[in-house]
């Protein structure tokens, strides 16, 4: 099953990000994130990687977690409670390949990538945004 979710955010003309999210990918996590929305929270830039703070969402780290992610990914970090959205590389990505802090279960993917460059621009870290369904 898929589903679409939103990531607004409210403080940049309501601008958002939309993301697919797939249960095939990760079953347990897909079910946590629709569980817990909306909630609201504050993302962080790391890199091309954008990422919340801690959030409600509580999932275990899958059997198929992976460091290494592809561009437009959306994961969900166990060990950070949080939703990261792979826009390019991060500062620990060498030789073309992104790669995530630690194992990350892929969730989805940024479906809406064409406004990516501008609100990466804009944003700021710790920029309160809400992610809800659609």
């Amino acid at each position: 099953m898929k589903k679409i979710i939103d990531i607004v955010f409210p403080d940049l003309d309501d601008k958002n990000v939309r993301i697919e999210l797939d249960d095939i990918l990760a079953p347990k996590t897909f079910k946590a994130i629709l569980d817990n929305l909306p909630v609201e929270v504050s993302i962080n830039k790391w890199g091309e990687e954008l990422y919340t703070d801690r959030t409600t969402i509580t999932a275990e780290q899958e059997d198929n977690a992976k460091t290494e992610v592809n561009e437009l990914d959306v994961a969900y970090w166990p060990e950070g409670n949080a939703l990261c959205l792979f826009y390019g590389p991060t500062p620990i990505s060498k030789n073309g390949k992104i790669l995530a802090y630690s194992p990350v279960n892929i969730v989805g993917k940024i479906i809406n990538n064409t406004k990516k460059n501008k609100i990466k621009k804009q944003i700021k870290n710790k920029e309160k945004v809400i992610i809800k369904s659609e």
